[in-house]
């Protein structure tokens, strides 16, 4: 069952449904997982839809989307934003938001509230956040939180949100099992076993007659032009501009150097830097307690007693403590004097007993100390403007009219032809001939002109800021090679056709006479195809056809007793396939029934669970008032879509 529900995630409606499912099962986050708990908290002022008042922001879809692909790739799999756009994962984002915020505004129509003692009582609660003692981890709180991009405020949120979902949603999804009625018939059908044998007429086997004389070649190959068709190909002219080619004119000068020095004075100034060892608890109370033990200097025996964790960071600048712990308690930390107690006080919604551990005095670097990170960063400055400017004044020029050659000739850049390529920068007429980077972007990109003669364009090339100036020079149609230049191939092919005929008329000969009991190997020499490999006898369960070959998936398809053929890949000849027995399957007397039919029953009641969700929401966003602001729906659409393409 996990294998099919892999397979199932990998196609283009399974991921949207899974994204879907993914969303309702943070419901459970209470009780469980952190990585969920960034739906529908943030937000910010452009509001997609109101639900009865509550509105949907961009940054609340933004984050839904984020937030999956992010966990998708911790867990392997290879998704892009891009990807998740085309498969419909901006819909289910959107819809799951407004799910979100229909539950919450029903939740407070009806009285629901959820007190601040309760969502202390779930954090305390949450084996997540639990250390090597067991008991609850403020270190581990924070870690996780940090991990996840969550501050502690926005984190209660989320959990008083999820808290009315599960209030509201949780019994109506309650995970019944399917009935017996349904499960066993289907198991049974998995169990069904089929016993029979397979022979092969082989093309090559068959006697295809004399060779074609020139009309009937002509003849054929007027009939199968298409099986020699050459795809359209386009020979393009391009010329690259690389940052290799300015690197001499990105040499900074003592004068740039030093005003890049005047610029970025605050970063070569005298600085500070402090340890800080800290408590954070979830109340005051809590913070309050820690502080009357930690007077006598102990504040990590203090904790303990608490439950809680003292936290060490080494030796930080403002802006890494901020980043590690808040912005607020930076600024706390850094005006506090050192070793005395601080506390207990509440910077940015959290409560803290904290010390200044250490103070360390950062001297100041003269220009002569950091020359040479400073011409290194304006080198690479300079060399990307010069780039820049580059491609500004190629475009410039094709904008003003400049043909190819002109812009080329005006940056001194060195023009290319290329051969005449299909759209994936391949020479069909040379099979050695293997693009690189370069010309797979020019040519996808060539293939973007309607016609030859179309206004140049400039694309970017690599990482780097490299880029090329694009020309269409002529189209190739497409169009079937002409017989003389693939006459050997037109004539193989055609001795391949007869006798894979033969083949056919040969294997079609053997039905009869194995629906009458002739056994496979006497039908095989009697319709002359005794060359090739001997016939194969098969016994499978339906359960395990998948990855089996199409003509062990024809016989679950056929009554007992029958025979059919099917063409074998690559005109090979044909499978003929006889069905012998069929057994029924007994799902009490079979070794597998019991824990197959046990696996398929959860598996169908999660399935009727999750319908139950999805329904129950759809009810709930019926029944109030919704209102969609579509111009901001699809503006937003669109700049996903934009920057998304662009990470790929």
């Amino acid at each position: 069952m996990l294998n099919a529900f892999r397979n199932f995630t990998k196609s283009r409606y399974g991921l949207i449904i899974v994204f879907i499912f993914l969303g309702l099962l943070a419901i459970a986050f209470a009780a469980s997982d952190v990585t969920g708990m960034r739906q529908g908290i943030t937000g910010s002022s452009g509001a997609l839809a109101t639900v009865a008042g509550e509105k949907v922001t961009e940054q609340q879809v933004r984050d839904r989307l984020e937030r999956y692909v992010r966990n998708a790739q911790a867990q392997g799999q290879k998704i892009t934003m891009a990807q998740l756009l085309a498969q419909g994962g901006f819909e289910a984002a959107l819809n799951d938001a407004v799910n979100t915020a229909a539950m919450e505004a029903f939740a407070n129509q009806n009285g629901m509230a959820v007190g601040k003692k309760l969502i202390d009582t779930d954090i305390a609660n949450n084996p997540q956040f639990a250390g090597m003692d067991g008991k609850f981890s403020q270190q581990t709180f924070e870690q996780l939180l940090a991990q996840n991009q969550l501050t502690p405020a926005v984190f209660r949120e989320g959990m008083t949100t999820q808290r009315y979902a599960a209030w509201l949603v949780g019994p109506v999804a309650l995970r019944a099992p399917a009935p017996a009625g349904v499960v066993t018939p289907y198991v049974a059908t998995l169990l069904e076993r089929r016993t029979g044998i397979v022979g092969f007429v082989q093309s090559l086997a068959m006697d295809p007659g004399p060779a074609p004389d020139a009309s009937t070649l002509a003849g054929y190959y007027a009939q199968n032009r298409s099986r020699y068709q050459v795809p359209e190909r386009r020979i393009l002219r391009y010329a690259l501009a690389q940052p290799d080619a300015l690197k001499a004119q990105a040499t900074p000068t003592e004068a740039e150097i030093a005003a890049a020095y005047k610029k970025d004075a605050s970063k070569y100034a005298a600085s500070e830097k402090r340890g800080v060892e800290l408590v954070q608890a979830i109340s005051q109370s809590v913070a309050a307690k820690v502080a009357a033990a930690a007077k006598g200097g102990d504040l990590a025996g203090a904790a303990k007693a608490a439950g809680l964790e003292a936290r060490t960071i080494d030796a930080s600048d403002k802006a890494a403590i901020a980043k590690q712990v808040s912005a607020p308690f930076a600024d706390a930390a850094f005006a506090a004097p050192a070793t005395a107690m601080q506390g207990p006080v509440q910077l940015g919604g959290a409560w803290f007993v904290y010390r200044v551990s250490k103070v360390e005095k950062i001297a100041a670097r003269t220009l002569d100390q950091v020359r040479a990170e400073l011409t290194e960063e304006v080198a690479k400055r300079k060399l990307a403007a010069l780039l820049a400017d580059s491609r500004q004044a190629i475009e410039d020029a094709v904008g003003d009219g400049a043909t190819f050659d002109e812009a080329v000739a005006k940056a001194k850049l060195t023009a290319v032809r290329s051969p005449a390529l299909i759209a994936n920068g391949t020479d069909p007429d040379n099979a050695a001939y293997q693009p690189d980077a370069t010309v797979a972007a020019v040519m996808k990109a060539g293939f973007g002109f309607e016609q030859a003669g179309d206004e140049p364009q400039v694309i970017p090339i690599g990482q780097d800021g490299s880029f090329a100036l694009v020309s269409l020079e002529k189209i190739v149609p497409a169009a079937p090679r002409p017989l003389a230049q693939i006459t050997d191939k037109v004539k193989a092919d055609y001795m391949l056709d007869q006798a894979l005929a033969k083949a056919r008329a040969a294997a079609t000969a053997m039905l009869p006479k194995l629906q009458k009991g002739v056994p496979m190997a006497q039908a095989l020499a009697e319709v002359g195809a005794t060359k090739g490999a001997p016939p194969k006898p098969f016994d499978f369960k339906r359960s395990e056809l998948r990855g089996k070959e199409n003509f062990i998936q024809m016989a679950f398809d056929m009554p007992a007793k029958t025979a059919r053929l099917v063409e074998a890949p690559n005109r090979g000849g044909y499978y003929v396939v006889y069905v012998d027995t069929i057994q029924p399957g007994n799902v009490a007397g079979d070794p597998q029934g019991p824990q197959m039919l046990q696996s398929i029953t959860q598996a169908l009641g999660q399935v009727g669970a999750q319908e139950y969700e999805r329904q129950f929401a759809a009810s709930l966003v019926s029944a109030l008032k919704v209102r969609r602001n579509e111009a901001a729906i699809a503006r937003l659409r669109a700049d996903l879509q934009r920057s998304g393409a662009s990470g790929q």
